[in-house]
């Protein structure tokens, strides 16, 4: 019960924000009471702390799962994005922007392991990318790693990029696009185009 109230919970920030999201509305989508949620979850503070823990496990499980599979570098941060939008295909919110505002403890602890994670995906990944000739040898890498970071946390920002006047799939390709020539040599250009047209 308590892995469906927090699957559950999950869906419903995505839909409608975490924010907008009662107790009693989590209850009556579940066909339950709300004394029976508050039986595994202390607040709602904590249900929502439980719930951020939850996708991040998930989203780090598919990560993991694209690491084993020994693709092309490019291939690797194709498939880690389009793990995210399918994450957020039917959300016209930033669940994060709203952590941000209405749970600081709770994004500042997801913040932490966000940068963590990728700081670990994009040393293997740029690594991998040097030594296959497709990324630059002269690189920065923990400049470029911190770069890639901070860009993809300000596309997260409602107040610099509106959701009525962004599109975040979009965005999100265009960045990835936009960070990839940045750092790629000739022959990494020529194979990044190729993984674009597998990918539309």
């Amino acid at each position: 019960m308590k892995d469906k109230i927090i699957q559950k919970a999950a869906d419903l920030h995505f839909k409608y924000g975490i924010k907008n999201v009662t107790m009693d509305q989590l209850a009556q989508e579940l066909g339950i009471s709300k004394k029976t949620i508050y039986t595994y979850f202390l607040s709602k503070d904590d249900l929502v702390a439980q719930t951020v823990d939850y996708i991040f496990d998930k989203i780090q499980t598919e990560i993991d799962k694209i690491y084993s599979q020994k693709l092309n570098p490019y291939e690797e941060l194709f498939q880690v994005k389009n793990v995210i939008k399918g994450m957020l295909a039917n959300t016209k919110i930033t669940p994060y922007y709203q952590l941000k505002k209405y749970y600081p403890e709770v994004a500042e602890k997801l913040e932490k392991r966000k940068f963590d994670s990728m700081m670990e995906f994009l040393e293997h990944n740029i690594n991998k990318g040097i030594k296959k000739g497709y990324y630059k040898e002269d690189l920065d890498k923990e400049f470029i790693k911190r770069i890639y970071f901070a860009n993809v946390r300000s596309i997260n920002d409602e107040e610099l990029f509106p959701p009525d006047k962004f599109d975040m799939p979009q965005l999100m390709d265009t960045f990835l696009s936009m960070f990839l020539s940045g750092i790629s040599t000739k022959k990494g250009r020529k194979k990044m185009k190729e993984v674009i047209e597998l990918n539309d």
